[in-house]
């Protein structure tokens, strides 16, 4: 009856704010790339890298060589994909946070993500990104022809 008291307990304080119980350093941690959603954002990258393959598949080829071509690719991104899991992956974003930051930042980073500005900043940042990488891409059009005419001078010394 003791041990069923005690998991009951367990369940109480594990259902309360992080913030009301005491993480150590890589809960924090951890919470943070769960805050974060560092898992979807790998997963993001890497179907980006995959929708960039899939677009360099040559074409104009036999379809033999566009099968094998899409085979390699397949292979490739089945090996990126394992050697870069997100299991893989988060051990070593937790190493790596564990030397950067102090415990204490931490803390102020967690109470930030979970504060209602750091909720708006996650929730908003996809869209940031987004626009920012629009614009980008719209200046670099822009500057593409002068970036060519640098590129032909150049080559013409």
């Amino acid at each position: 009856m003791k041990s069923i008291a005690i998991f009951a307990m367990g369940l109480v304080f594990a259902g309360f704010p992080a913030g009301a119980q005491e993480l150590s350093k890589q809960a924090k941690i951890e919470r943070l790339l769960t805050l974060t959603h560092a898992d979807a954002m790998m997963d993001q990258a890497f179907n980006q890298m995959k929708g960039m393959m899939a677009s360099q598949v040559p074409q104009g080829g036999t379809p033999e060589q566009q099968e094998k071509s899409r085979e390699l690719q397949s292979k490739i991104l089945d090996l990126v994909k394992d050697r870069m899991s997100w299991d893989k992956m988060r051990i070593e974003l937790v190493r790596i946070y564990n030397e950067l930051f102090t415990e204490d930042e931490m803390s102020g980073v967690l109470a930030f993500y979970e504060s209602p500005s750091g909720r708006a900043m996650l929730e908003k940042m996809p869209q940031l990104t987004t626009r920012a990488m629009a614009y980008a891409q719209s200046q670099m059009a822009d500057l593409l022809p002068e970036i060519q005419r640098i590129t032909r001078e150049a080559s013409q010394k």
